[in-house]
């Protein structure tokens, strides 16, 4: 399987030309790339990979809107949409362990010393709120430097000079412990970012797993084979071989500067960071690279592919003791990190709270949870909602965890030690006693109508 960003491109403009779309007239960096991907989700219903081939200001042409397509990224895994689930916990279950390469098109360009310059990359704003320029799509390596694990994740970059800009690091999270482990020794961290992959290695980084799981077995097991890495000169690290850009560097002990706000997946312009600085002191791309950017907000480009690997992970975590658990849905459209709706064939009392409780427990972002019956659509937010408004007695059926551990990009979580108040619903039938019957009509009858509309002309 191709390991590139760019095989991965062919394929859907093979498969899927209705999903891609080239502008060829130039556009400004500051809003203009958002503003176009926005208008097309929310007016056009529409949202293709858009390459923008002339970006004012740089050299290099901007990919954007990868990953607002769940069809998109089943491809990319070679599954079937309906089997995306399945696919990534298989991959999860069986992992494929990476391979070093030494020849690699990422070295095609090497930039060092006073060529690295972050101010020739496109300096994209996304939003009016935002403080500055951000890269949304870099995917960082590291190595927690007191043992063997490995961490890959997302990060957010905002540009504060020609090699330096500050970085979020996610509090509890595996980067931000290698960190705090760095700095305890006075030691820079070495970390490198990768621009430009295939998404089955977005895909991957977004697992969520114990400290030692290595994120880029998963990657393998989502490409079918070893992820191919090539090693840094500039450190030990390995990043990945087909990649567009690398940035080689290291976040610096004990220094911070100010960063944010930035417009996050919640919808608000978030003021919370670590704050940390990260320096780059060397830079590798592709001759002829392009430049991914991930609109930020709450596009689906940001937010999907960690819906689906949270789903992933919940349901995994759920069907260790509740087989009966049928499905797992993170929904996009409402702001999907903070909520998860689960299906199940209930057979006794207290499976609902059970599936709420070990959902609530995967990992930190979620904080709502619906259980209903597995005649509800979990995909299906109307379907839920009805769920809850029928079937959900409050006085019940709604249970409250006061002083959870919540996300420090959680607007209502607290200050000082981001914690908040999570919440459950059981919006399953009671069993044990007569419940309204739901209204159905049969698939057989729907199979004997849909050629009877479509001889009147109606296209389903």
């Amino acid at each position: 399987m191709s390991q590139d960003l760019r095989s991965y491109l062919d394929l859907i403009k093979q498969n899927h030309p209705d999903d891609f779309l080239t502008v060829s007239r130039e556009v400004d960096p500051a809003f203009e790339i958002t503003a176009i991907t926005v208008k097309l989700e929310q007016e056009a219903k529409r949202r293709p990979i858009l390459l923008f081939q002339k970006v004012k200001g740089t050299s290099f042409p901007v990919l954007t809107n990868l990953h607002a397509g769940r069809s998109r990224l089943a491809a990319a895994i070679h599954a079937e949409p309906e089997d995306l689930q399945r696919t990534y916990l298989q991959a999860m279950e069986k992992p494929i362990s990476p391979k070093v390469v030494s020849q690699a098109p990422v070295k095609d360009v090497i930039l060092t010393g006073d060529q690295v310059d972050l101010y020739k990359l496109p300096q994209i704003h996304h939003h009016q709120e935002d403080a500055g320029a951000y890269i949304t799509a870099a995917i960082s390596f590291a190595k927690d430097p007191n043992g063997d694990s490995w961490n890959c994740a997302y990060n957010r970059l905002m540009i504060k000079g020609r090699d330096t800009t500050s970085i979020h690091l996610t509090s509890a999270k595996h980067l931000w412990e290698f960190q705090r482990a760095a700095e305890a020794q006075n030691k820079p961290l070495p970390v490198t970012f990768a621009i430009g992959v295939h998404p089955a290695i977005a895909l991957g980084c977004l697992a969520i797993g114990s400290i030692d799981e290595d994120e880029r077995g998963i990657m393998g097991g989502l490409l079918g084979e070893p992820l191919e890495l090539v090693k840094c000169e500039t450190s030990d690290l390995l990043v990945p071989a087909h990649a567009e850009i690398i940035l080689e560097g290291e976040i610096l002990p004990h220094e911070r500067t100010a960063e944010g706000p930035f417009g996050e997946f919640t919808g608000y312009a978030s003021y919370r960071s670590t704050q940390n600085v990260f320096v780059a002191h060397r830079v590798r791309m592709r001759k002829d690279a392009m430049y991914h950017s991930v609109v930020s907000g709450m596009s689906k480009d940001h937010i999907l592919v960690s819906c689906i690997t949270r789903e992933g992970e919940i349901l995994n975590a759920l069907k260790r003791n509740l087989p009966n658990v049928k499905a797992v849905h993170v929904p996009h459209n409402t702001c999907g990190a903070f909520m998860a709706f689960i299906s199940m064939k209930k057979t006794s009392a207290g499976e609902p709270q059970q599936a709420i409780m070990a959902a609530l427990g995967t990992e930190f972002y979620t904080k709502y949870v619906i259980v209903v019956d597995d005649d509800v659509d979990v995909f299906n937010l109307a379907d839920v909602m009805w769920a809850v408004a029928t079937r959900v007695r409050a006085e019940k059926d709604i249970v409250f965890i006061p002083g959870a551990k919540g996300a420090i990009l959680d607007p209502t979580s607290d200050a000082e030690d981001f914690t908040l108040t999570k919440m459950g619903i059981d919006a399953t039938k009671p069993l044990g006693r007569d419940f309204a019957e739901r209204l159905t009509i049969s698939e057989e009858q729907r199979a004997r109508v849909r050629g009877i509309l479509e001889s009147a002309g109606v296209k389903l």
